[in-house]
Protein backbone atom coordinates (compact mmCIF):
# COMPACT_ATOMS: atom_id res chain seq x y z
CA UNK A 1 0.00 0.00 0.00
CA UNK A 2 0.94 3.26 -0.55
CA UNK A 3 1.19 6.49 2.08
CA UNK A 4 -1.64 8.03 0.07
CA UNK A 5 -4.00 5.32 1.03
CA UNK A 6 -2.77 4.20 4.04
CA UNK A 7 -3.81 8.29 4.47
CA UNK A 8 -7.22 7.70 3.38
CA UNK A 9 -8.48 5.10 5.83
CA UNK A 10 -7.63 6.95 8.48
CA UNK A 11 -10.39 7.51 11.66
CA UNK A 12 -11.62 11.01 11.61
CA UNK A 13 -10.65 12.71 14.43
CA UNK A 14 -13.32 12.75 17.43
CA UNK A 15 -13.41 16.79 17.60
CA UNK A 16 -16.07 17.68 14.29
CA UNK A 17 -14.14 21.03 13.11
CA UNK A 18 -16.80 20.83 10.00
CA UNK A 19 -19.32 23.78 9.55
CA UNK A 20 -22.46 21.60 8.19
CA UNK A 21 -25.74 22.94 7.60
CA UNK A 22 -27.05 22.38 10.73
CA UNK A 23 -24.78 24.88 11.96
CA UNK A 24 -26.20 28.00 9.76
CA UNK A 25 -29.06 30.00 9.71
CA UNK A 26 -30.47 29.29 6.37
CA UNK A 27 -34.51 30.94 6.45
CA UNK A 28 -35.56 34.22 6.29
CA UNK A 29 -37.87 34.03 9.30
CA UNK A 30 -34.57 32.86 11.65
CA UNK A 31 -32.46 35.63 10.33
CA UNK A 32 -35.56 38.33 11.08
CA UNK A 33 -36.61 36.79 14.67
CA UNK A 34 -32.55 37.27 15.85
CA UNK A 35 -32.24 40.40 13.95
CA UNK A 36 -35.52 42.21 16.08
CA UNK A 37 -35.80 39.93 18.87
CA UNK A 38 -32.04 39.66 19.64
CA UNK A 39 -29.16 41.81 21.03
CA UNK A 40 -26.58 44.16 18.56
CA UNK A 41 -23.17 45.04 18.66
CA UNK A 42 -21.80 47.08 15.76
CA UNK A 43 -18.18 47.76 14.51
CA UNK A 44 -16.83 49.61 11.45
CA UNK A 45 -17.64 46.55 9.33
CA UNK A 46 -19.78 44.68 10.74
CA UNK A 47 -22.95 44.31 12.49
CA UNK A 48 -23.61 41.38 14.81
CA UNK A 49 -27.07 40.39 16.05
CA UNK A 50 -27.48 37.60 18.46
CA UNK A 51 -30.10 35.21 20.41
CA UNK A 52 -28.97 33.49 23.62
CA UNK A 53 -30.41 29.63 23.39
CA UNK A 54 -32.06 28.45 26.33
CA UNK A 55 -31.34 24.09 27.17
CA UNK A 56 -33.75 22.33 25.66
CA UNK A 57 -36.80 20.52 28.16
CA UNK A 58 -36.55 16.82 27.41
CA UNK A 59 -32.88 16.02 26.93
CA UNK A 60 -31.34 18.89 29.14
CA UNK A 61 -28.77 19.76 26.39
CA UNK A 62 -28.25 23.08 24.85
CA UNK A 63 -28.14 23.40 20.84
CA UNK A 64 -25.57 24.20 18.52
CA UNK A 65 -24.87 27.47 17.71
CA UNK A 66 -25.42 28.79 14.60
CA UNK A 67 -24.62 31.76 12.44
CA UNK A 68 -25.90 33.34 9.26
CA UNK A 69 -24.47 35.93 7.19
CA UNK A 70 -25.67 38.75 5.24
CA UNK A 71 -24.00 40.87 2.97
CA UNK A 72 -26.21 42.48 0.20
CA UNK A 73 -25.19 43.96 -3.55
CA UNK A 74 -24.55 47.62 -2.32
CA UNK A 75 -21.85 46.60 -0.31
CA UNK A 76 -20.44 45.30 -3.39
CA UNK A 77 -22.05 44.58 -6.72
CA UNK A 78 -19.87 41.58 -7.83
CA UNK A 79 -20.59 38.42 -5.82
CA UNK A 80 -16.88 37.36 -5.80
CA UNK A 81 -16.45 39.85 -3.28
CA UNK A 82 -19.41 39.43 -1.43
CA UNK A 83 -19.02 35.39 -1.54
CA UNK A 84 -15.52 35.77 0.04
CA UNK A 85 -16.51 37.91 2.92
CA UNK A 86 -18.79 35.23 3.78
CA UNK A 87 -16.28 32.19 3.90
CA UNK A 88 -14.18 34.52 5.70
CA UNK A 89 -16.92 35.12 8.31
CA UNK A 90 -17.94 31.17 8.22
CA UNK A 91 -13.97 30.64 8.64
CA UNK A 92 -13.93 33.15 12.07
CA UNK A 93 -17.35 30.60 13.24
CA UNK A 94 -15.65 27.35 12.33
CA UNK A 95 -12.54 28.39 14.07
CA UNK A 96 -13.67 30.07 16.95
CA UNK A 97 -16.57 28.45 18.41
CA UNK A 98 -15.89 26.82 20.61
CA UNK A 99 -14.65 30.12 22.43
CA UNK A 100 -18.44 30.78 22.89
CA UNK A 101 -19.41 31.86 26.39
CA UNK A 102 -23.11 30.38 25.89
CA UNK A 103 -25.05 28.82 22.75
CA UNK A 104 -26.40 31.56 20.23
CA UNK A 105 -28.10 32.14 17.05
CA UNK A 106 -25.21 34.53 15.61
CA UNK A 107 -25.99 36.82 12.53
CA UNK A 108 -23.12 39.14 11.12
CA UNK A 109 -24.49 41.35 8.82
CA UNK A 110 -21.12 42.79 6.57
CA UNK A 111 -20.99 46.79 5.96
CA UNK A 112 -19.14 48.49 3.16
CA UNK A 113 -15.47 48.19 3.56
CA UNK A 114 -15.66 44.79 4.56
CA UNK A 115 -14.59 43.65 1.28
CA UNK A 116 -11.31 45.17 1.25
CA UNK A 117 -10.14 43.43 4.71
CA UNK A 118 -7.92 40.14 4.95
CA UNK A 119 -8.73 37.38 6.60
CA UNK A 120 -6.92 38.13 9.51
CA UNK A 121 -8.98 41.93 9.84
CA UNK A 122 -12.08 39.99 10.02
CA UNK A 123 -10.55 37.66 12.54
CA UNK A 124 -9.78 40.91 14.48
CA UNK A 125 -12.82 42.99 14.20
CA UNK A 126 -15.06 40.57 14.83
CA UNK A 127 -13.25 38.99 17.91
CA UNK A 128 -13.96 42.32 19.05
CA UNK A 129 -17.46 42.90 18.43
CA UNK A 130 -17.86 38.62 20.10
CA UNK A 131 -16.03 39.95 23.17
CA UNK A 132 -17.52 42.95 23.31
CA UNK A 133 -21.25 41.45 23.29
CA UNK A 134 -20.38 39.19 25.53
CA UNK A 135 -20.43 35.65 23.49
CA UNK A 136 -16.40 35.31 23.51
CA UNK A 137 -14.71 35.74 27.30
CA UNK A 138 -13.13 38.70 28.29
CA UNK A 139 -9.61 39.06 27.56
CA UNK A 140 -7.60 38.92 31.65
CA UNK A 141 -5.98 42.68 31.90
CA UNK A 142 -2.22 42.15 31.48
CA UNK A 143 -0.37 42.44 34.74
CA UNK A 144 2.61 44.55 35.00
CA UNK A 145 5.19 42.84 36.22
CA UNK A 146 7.18 44.97 38.99
CA UNK A 147 11.07 44.55 39.52
CA UNK A 148 12.12 42.57 42.06
CA UNK A 149 13.42 44.97 44.75
CA UNK A 150 16.92 43.57 46.51
CA UNK A 151 17.63 44.69 50.32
Amino acid sequence: MSPRQIGDRRQKPSLDRRLGPARRIKKRRDFLAIQQGGKRVRSKHFVVAYRQLERQPESGAFPESRIGITITRKVDKRAVGRNRVKRRVREFFRLFRHRLSFAADIVVVALSGSTNLTTEEIQRELGGVFRRAGLFPQRAPRRQTQPHEET
